[in-house]
């Protein structure tokens, strides 16, 4: 019965932490940092930053900003707009045109970038 305390006691804290404004990410990493020093015999400053390190080493996370940038450019420079208006003619017969004008506009997009991630970040 004691976990179902400690359980409601670490939500309401972090409830009350992320409605106070504190960042998500900091309100989350407080309550795991006393919940793992609480339950685990691990030291948990130890534990946190080799999680953090191996996470953010990830060749994945580090191309996933020049993606979000690609998408940028094609925003800043209109090409995205040019393209559903290329795609929009060919989709004209269709019923649910705007949908089928999507879905081909990020079938393409996709193709180019190779990242169904960044395609969704862009897009």
């Amino acid at each position: 019965m004691e976990n179902l305390y400690l359980t409601v006691i670490f939500l309401f804290t972090l409830f009350f932490l992320l409605g106070s404004g504190v960042w998500i990410g900091l309100a989350l990493m407080g309550v795991a940092y006393v919940g793992m020093e609480m339950f685990t015999v691990r030291p948990a400053g130890d534990a946190m930053i080799t999680t953090i390190w191996t996470t953010s080493s990830s060749w994945s996370l580090t191309a996933l900003p020049l993606f979000i940038w690609m998408g940028e450019i094609l925003y800043r420079t209109k090409l995205s707009e040019d393209l559903f208006k290329g795609l929009a003619p060919w989709m004209n017969n269709l019923p649910g045109r705007l949908l089928h004008t999507n879905i081909v506009g990020c079938t393409f997009f996709a193709a180019v970038s190779g990242s169904s991630a960044a395609t969704l970040t862009t897009v």
